[in-house]
This record gives structure tokens, sequence and C-alpha cells, in this order.
């Protein structure tokens, strides 16, 4: 083909060509594709010499590669990686490559010996006088490659070979790009095996016609709970009648997509095994539903850890009381047989305040549990400036005392309310006030702020006194933590007070932040639900 002077209209020959080239489009391996590629426009063309050289600039995904073929021995050649970039980066810089890649369209060159756009590099064996040069673009215009054909004598090609090589580096790109699709396809599903796998805890996946798609080794080990699981069968068909799992039928057949994820507890009779069951619905894009996923955890270590809690909360709440009793009933006994000025009557009093402050601990764990775990009763709409106000009377006195200043700021409507329980919500601003009072130097100021926040409310408790340390913010929740630095070491409490207000927070559907800064007070903050 090459040498001859063709006509306009493609000749049998051509077509053939473009046949060939377009069943490359079902070639899925990529470095096989580049090859072939090469070999037939290289043949097809009569060139003596062929490059493919993809661009060093592409993403990542496409691997740099120089692909060399040389009529003579009709032997492909991949350079070594290293070098291949190497030589990649000073064609795309100074050669035709780059200048191709740069205008996006072909270039003839009938003879390099007078034309200054064939740039010849040290080491190079070519003894090219013609050249033909056209980019692989990329339907995001792209250029993820020049392909190169020479030959040694001047004037073997011309504009028909041109506009034909074009149209077969136009389908190649196309076949190339989907050879790229299925090869980062085959990475994400081996990733996506590899993680399966990992993973102890059962995953069994459907899609909308409620079969199983998908399962890891973990899932093997529900067949001890009737769970027979197999690829391609129907999930409903998969469990059997008195199985545990039996919960999953009703929520299949439901036929519609979860809103959100849906967690239940199964309790195994005959093997004493606790399971959580998490289901949530997947979608391709632009799809509904296309199935559900189910996440099957053992939680029996976790359900005999929380029977052992309850056990120590037992103990806490009625085995501990009567000894603290009799402690403080023998002080009682103790102090009527001393002289009033013995030092023995301080030991009593540490003794008393010991016993005190663990009454307390074990009345704060009491009351957390509760409010953790039961209903919360008395729920009702309640005015958000009554409730503010109200929290703010009542720790009126200790700011006054002290000499701070308070002050109050609301940026929402009077009409304004939440659904909470009233005494607990109060009692959970009352902790941020008697917190802020606590560690704000007398003469400082405290100043509680109500404004929206979406479809929230926010309020925030600011202070201006010794602040936190930044390595005890994330803890400052935390029961019992208390962060220890100078200027607290007289302040009396637990480290229990905001842990109970997140515990209350979170109860009514809220959450809880701070921001703060060592020496430079602190903001405590709650959102709540507007009703």
């Amino acid at each position: 083909m090459a040498g001859t002077s063709r006509h306009i209209q493609p000749t049998v020959e051509d077509l053939n060509l473009l046949i060939e080239i377009s069943q490359m489009l079902t070639l899925l391996d990529r470095d096989r594709l580049l090859d072939r590629v090469v070999e037939v426009a290289a043949k097809s063309f009569g060139a003596e010499r062929a490059t493919l050289l993809l661009n060093p600039d592409a993403p990542s995904d496409w691997q740099q590669i120089l692909i060399r073929y040389r009529a003579d021995d009709s032997s492909i050649e991949h350079m070594d990686p290293t070098q291949s970039v190497r030589f990649a980066r000073r064609a795309w810089d100074k050669g035709l490559a780059g200048i191709v890649a740069r205008e996006k369209h072909g270039i003839i060159i009938q003879d390099t010996n007078e034309d200054t756009r064939w740039q010849k590099f040290e080491n190079s064996t070519s003894a090219a006088r013609s050249v033909l040069c056209v980019p692989f673009v990329l339907n995001n215009n792209m250029v993820i490659g020049v392909l190169t054909l020479q030959h040694s004598d001047a004037a073997q090609f011309d504009e028909n070979d041109l506009a034909l090589l074009t149209i077969i580096a136009n389908q190649a790109s196309v076949a190339l790009s989907n050879a790229q699709l299925f090869h980062n396809l085959q990475q994400t599903e081996s990733k996506l095996q590899g993680i399966l796998s990992a993973m102890p805890d059962p995953i069994v996946v459907i899609d909308n016609s409620d079969r199983v798609i998908m399962m890891n080794e973990g899932a093997d080990s529900l067949r001890q709970q009737g769970v027979t699981l197999e690829l391609g069968k129907l999930i409903t068909d998969c469990i059997a009648p008195d199985s545990p799992f039996q919960q999953i039928v009703p929520l299949v057949k439901e036929a519609r997509p979860l809103k959100e994820t849906r967690t239940w507890e199964v309790h195994s009779q005959t093997a004493r095994r606790d399971f959580q069951v998490q289901a949530s619905s997947w979608a391709s894009r632009g799809q509904t539903n296309e199935g559900h996923a189910f996440v099957v955890r053992d939680i029996t270590a976790l359900r005999d850890l929380n029977r052992f809690k309850d056990e120590m909360l037992h103990l806490a709440s009625h085995d501990l009381r009567s000894p603290l009793a009799l402690i403080v009933g023998y002080c009682s006994l103790i102090e009527l047989d001393i002289e009033p000025d013995s030092i023995i009557n301080e030991h009593i009093q540490a003794i008393y305040r010991a016993t005190t402050r663990m009454q307390g601990l074990m009345d704060d764990l009491l009351r957390v549990e509760k409010i953790r775990t039961s209903a919360l009763e008395l729920m009702e709409m309640l005015s958000v400036r009554e409730l503010v106000e109200s929290a703010a009377a009542n720790v009126q006195a200790e700011f006054e005392a002290k000499g701070q200043s308070f002050t109050l700021s609301f940026e929402v409507d009077e009409d304004a309310v939440v659904r909470g329980n009233k005494g607990l919500l109060r009692e959970a601003l009352e902790n941020y006030l008697n917190n802020a009072q606590k560690y704000t130097p007398a003469g400082g100021a405290v100043r509680l702020a109500v404004r929206p926040s979406g479809q929230n409310l926010k309020i925030s408790v600011e202070d201006t006194g010794i602040g936190i340390p930044e390595e005890a913010i994330q803890r400052v929740f935390e029961a019992f933590y208390r962060a220890r630095q100078v200027g607290t070491e007289q302040v009396e409490g637990r480290g229990f007070g905001l842990h109970l207000v997140k515990t209350i927070l979170e109860r009514h559907g809220g959450s809880v932040w701070v921001t703060s800064k060592a020496g430079m007070g602190s903001i405590f903050g709650m959102e709540l639900p507007r009703a």
C-alpha cells in the first residue's frame, strides 16, 4: 500500500484492513491489543519500523510503555520501563510525537532530511526518510499515545495513508479505552474479593431478584444456623424455616429499597450464640434499587460483657450500699466516744468524704445507665426559651457568688420548640453552666447562646476560663475523665457531668461538641432537632 498513489475511494484492501482493526475492539488484553495494532499498521502500510509511545503525562492508570516493530524480522520489542519513560520524555518534549500530541492530529514527513520537525536523538538507530505519525485520542480529548511509522525511502506515505491510519488510531483508542476499563474493573474486583475474604463477619449480597450474587468465606459459618448459601440461589430458599435468621425473609419480600441501614439482633437457642444483622440496599448509578447486602456479626462476647456489666451495676446498687452505710454508721459511733478537738475527727471526716464520693460515683453510674437503656418518659413539646431561662435561673446564684458576668443570647424565634424530657434537658444545660462556672476564674464571663443550625437548634456555653489542653479535648466527654492541668487542683468533681450531658443528648437524637484552647476559655455546645 505504501509508496503508491491511491484513489480517495477506499479499496478492498483498505476495507479489509478496517475490518481487521474493528475486530480488535473485542480484545480486552491491553498489551496484546497494542502489540496487534502496531504490527497490523506497520505491515499494512509497508513500514519498515513502527513505534507506539504512550503519553508520559497521562494518568497513572495508563502504564508507560514503548513498543517497537521491525519489518525485517517481524519482531515486537518492549522497552524496559525505566528506559521507556526516559525516551518518552525526550520524544514528548522535543520530538515529532510531542508535536502530534499537542496538535492532536496526524503529520506526514516526506523527507526527514528536509523537515526540521523530525529530531534524531543520540544513540538512535533509525534510518527514517519518510514518517507517518498519528495520535491516539480518547473521547475526553486526552492524547494517550502516538503511533509512528517509518521508512528508509522518502515519500512513502500520502494523505490517503494519513486518513486511513487516523481512522485506525481512533478505533484503536476506543478498544484501548475498553481494555483499560476492563483492566480497572478486574483490579477493583480483585481488591473487593480480598477485602471480603479478609473480613471474618459473614457478608451476603443479593440482587433485586433476591438471588445470592456475592458472599465471603465467613458466610459458610452460617450453615450451623440453618443458612445454606449458594450463588445464584434465592436467598429465601437458602434459609431454613427453623433458622433464627428467618427475619431476613420478610425484609426481602418487601421488594423496595431501604431508606437507611436496618439493624436487628438474632439469638440462636441451640448454639447459644447472639448475632447482629445489618441490612442495607445497594444500587448502581442511576438505579433506585438493585438488591440488598447483609452483614452478620457474632456479638455473643459483647452480650456476655453486657450481662457482666449488669451484674456489676447490680452489685454497685445493692451489695456495696450496705457496707458503705455500715462504715458511715460506725464513724458516727466513733464520733460519740472521742473528744471534739481530737485529731481522730479529721480522720473520720476523711472517711465521710471518701464514702460520700463513692456513693456519688455509684449514683452517677446508675443514673447514666438508666438514661441510656430505658425509654424516655414524659416526652413533651418544650419551649426552648423557657427551658434555657429555667436552667440559667437555677445557677444564677453561683455566678453572682463568684463575681462572674452571665449573659443570654437568643437568635431563634420566640416559639422555637424541641421535643424531649424537660428535667433531663435542663439537667444537661445546668451541667454545662456549672462546668463553666467552676473552671472560670472570679470576675470572668460566661455566655449562653441559642441559634439555628439547619434543621437543628444549637445551644452553646462560652466561658473565659482556663481552657482545655489540646490532647484532652477528645476525651472530655468520657466517663470519669478529668483533664489534669494547673488551676484545677481545688475544683471538685467526679468527671461524670459531661458524660451525663452526652448521654442525655444522644437519647434525644442530638449531639455534643467542644472547642477550646488552654488559657483562652472553652465553648461547649449541644444540638437538638427542632420539633
